[in-house]
């Protein structure tokens, strides 16, 4: 009896020492765990290096500096232009073209020359009221489409409205160059008694803008119609267009 007590007692002992060497083997230091926790090659999060940011835009930037300016409420400006009015085979030239504009009111003056003669046309817009009057003659009401207005920027609201043509250097400066849609002379304007039912087509304004936006000198080409004695006929009106007195008061009176 007593010896298989200590033969028992003799494997209770070595299992509670394998258990033990077990045990140290997990709890050591030595164990190499800390050798493997700097084996990785991450970099630590502080040194990575931050991601690129994106770069301005410049062309972008002057465009929505561009609509904030023209879409502003009561923005005035003048534009000076000269260019020529071509229908079926004639072709006229414009001189001392002038337009104003004042929030939704609106002038226009400009003078065709054919040859031999200089006949003045002047439009106004008042008020929501328009009117005409050709060469001495007395003015006249006339109704217009409210997307037909004479105001250079009319159809701008968004930047959307405008077509970005990129970057173009003009006297040693850059400038950012757009289209959109506009019609600073509309083809009823043309002094000639067979034209009627003018309207417009694809009129259209290019523009070059410095990089806060504001507008300096562009290229109109207004596409129109209208029957000449009773022919419908296609009606073009190309004008370099100037603009100065931006942001400057202006004032437009009814006749």
């Amino acid at each position: 009896m007593t010896g298989f007590v200590s033969a028992g007692a003799v494997v209770l002992v070595a299992v509670v020492v394998l258990g033990a060497g077990c045990a140290n083997n997990a709890v050591n230091p030595s164990a190499g765990t800390s050798s493997t926790s700097t084996s990785s090659g991450a970099a630590p999060l502080a040194t990575r290096a931050p991601s690129p940011s994106a770069r301005p835009n410049p062309a972008a930037a002057a465009i929505d500096g561009f609509v904030t300016l023209v879409t502003k409420k009561g923005f005035s400006y003048q534009a000076t232009f000269s260019g020529q009015d071509r229908h079926s085979t004639t072709i006229v030239p414009l001189k001392q073209g002038l337009l104003q504009v004042a929030g939704d009111d609106v002038l226009v003056r400009v003078t065709f020359a054919p040859p031999g003669q200089a006949i003045v046309v002047e439009h106004r817009a008042v008020g929501g009221k328009a009117w005409v009057k050709y060469d001495g003659a007395a003015w006249h009401r006339v109704t217009l489409p409210p997307d037909d207005t004479m105001a250079a920027f009319a159809a701008v609201r968004t930047a959307a409205d405008v077509t970005s043509l990129g970057p173009v250097k003009a006297d040693g400066k850059t400038y950012y160059q757009v289209s959109f849609r506009s019609a600073i002379m509309h083809p009823m304007l043309i002094p000639a008694g067979n034209l009627t039912e003018t309207a417009l087509t694809t009129p259209k304004l290019t523009l070059l803008l410095d990089p806060t936006g504001r507008p300096v000198k562009g290229t109109a080409e207004i596409d129109g119609k209208g029957r000449v004695s009773g022919q419908l006929q296609e009606i073009v009106i190309e004008l370099s267009v100037t603009f100065t007195k931006v942001g400057q008061p202006v004032t437009i009176k009814a006749p």
